[in-house]
């Protein structure tokens, strides 16, 4: 990536932070990109693309992203949108029958295996989809979750670390059209429109594309966003000419040391898979999703394509919770005690992005969106001062309780103190 302009000492306390990550063993890698204003201001890298052979992680080097596929995915589903294929408030059923007649899981007895189901009064709409208050949930919490249980059971997420064995399963998963069928059956962790809960939605979402379009998921990216972009290195899978080029995973064990993750996390991405997940499926380089988020940055163009229109953007990233909730607000579980939701006041959800919608503990603008992925992958697009700041790591939580490594709010703060030291114009 071309550095258009930098001042090393107003970044010299983030950069000491990332290589701090990578002298303690926090993590194997960090490379990090920050745009204000039309300019590319910071980029720099730290660590190991593959840290037992020590190869240093390079700006080109494909990362898995998961689910920051999600803004990418609510982006393609909002070009059909704009060409009248669908409204947000039409019901799911619509498009996708399979989702007819669904029910709300009351009570699950997993020792007999009975179930008490409730009929749901309104059906999932598209908007729903897009806020993931569907009722769909993704299987993580059985303990807490009757409804999870029946996922564990259906797609096979069972052990201590779901998450794992979830993400190791992406290459065997079935094609969308299977999976949509096969996650119909099951039931609704609530009444659609009730809560906000992370889940399959945007999987679902991602099929709908398919269906609406008539295309597969990763040929219509390419079409509508990937080629007008000039993002070359983004897709479902890496290319063999390619392999050289992705980084390796690492965790933590239980004698605290770092370790790299192998088996179909890291092999299973070498080769074309049916399960075109719009939820957590790309694999990306820095400068691909830097060049995504110039473009929502821009009102939905770069120099030369409009990919949507601004006002598309605009709604895109605009709270769509009911009564402009905070997304917290309408959590489905909470969990008042864990640090890292705390941090997430103050914000309501889009349509696929978080959005600030009240003061926080960031020092980012009012309007600021963001997201991030499984492995500690993150970013943030703040309208109001014109940054953009994106953190790549290929960190797997070591249990189930997704606890990473890097702060995403730290980060986010320290970004700004640099910025604040060159630009007397950043405002929240």
């Amino acid at each position: 990536m071309k550095i258009k302009q930098i001042n090393p000492a107003a970044f010299k306390k983030l950069s000491l932070e990332f290589q701090t990550y990578i002298d303690d063993n926090i993590t194997g890698c960090v490379l990090c990109a920050i745009y204000h204003r039309d300019k590319l201001v910071y980029c720099n890298k730290f660590g190991w693309k593959d840290k037992e052979n020590q190869i240093p992680i390079a700006f080109d080097d494909i990362f898995r992203i998961y689910s920051m596929t999600k803004p990418i995915t609510c982006l393609a589903a909002l070009i059909l949108h704009e060409q009248g294929k669908f409204e947000l408030d039409d019901p799911l059923e619509k498009y996708l029958p399979e989702f007819k007649n669904l029910k709300v899981l009351k009570s699950y007895d997993d020792k007999t295996g009975e179930t008490e189901l409730e009929e749901i009064k309104n059906p999932i709409t598209i908007r729903q989809l897009f806020t993931h208050t569907s009722g769909l949930s993704y299987g993580d919490d059985p303990d807490e979750l009757p409804v999870d249980k029946l996922y564990g059971e259906k797609f096979g997420f069972t052990g201590e670390n779901r998450l794992k064995t979830k993400l190791d399963m992406f290459p065997m998963m079935p094609p969308l059209d299977e999976f949509s069928k096969c996650l119909a059956t099951l039931p609704l962790a609530f009444a659609p429109g009730k809560h906000w809960w992370y889940a399959f939605s945007h999987e679902i979402l991602g099929f709908l594309i398919e269906v609406l379009s008539g295309k597969k998921l990763d040929i219509f990216f390419k079409e509508h966003i990937f080629d007008k972009l000039g993002i070359n290195d983004t897709d479902f899978y890496v290319p063999k000419e390619k392999w050289t080029r992705l980084t390796k995973v690492y965790t933590k064990n239980q004698d605290d040391k770092l370790i790299e993750v192998k088996g179909a996390i890291y092999e299973g991405f070498k080769h074309r898979i049916p399960y075109l997940s719009g939820g957590g499926g790309l694999l990306s380089t820095l400068e691909d999703y830097m060049k995504f988020c110039i473009m929502m940055l821009n009102g939905g163009r770069n120099k030369d394509n409009l990919i949507v229109s601004k006002e598309t953007i605009e709604m895109m990233t605009s709270n769509q919770l009911p009564n402009n909730n905070t997304f917290l607000d309408m959590q489905y579980m909470k969990y008042e005690d864990n640090e890292a939701i705390k941090r997430n006041e103050g914000y309501g959800f889009g349509l696929g992005v978080h959005v600030k919608i009240a003061e926080n503990m960031s020092r980012s603008g009012i309007g600021d969106y963001s997201w991030g992925g499984a492995f500690n992958t993150f970013f943030n697009i703040d309208p109001t001062n014109q940054v953009i700041s994106i953190v790549l790591t290929q960190y797997c939580p070591e249990n189930s309780d997704w606890i990473f490594p890097i702060d995403y709010l730290r980060i986010n703060n320290l970004v700004y103190e640099a910025l604040e030291k060159t630009d007397n114009k950043i405002r929240k």
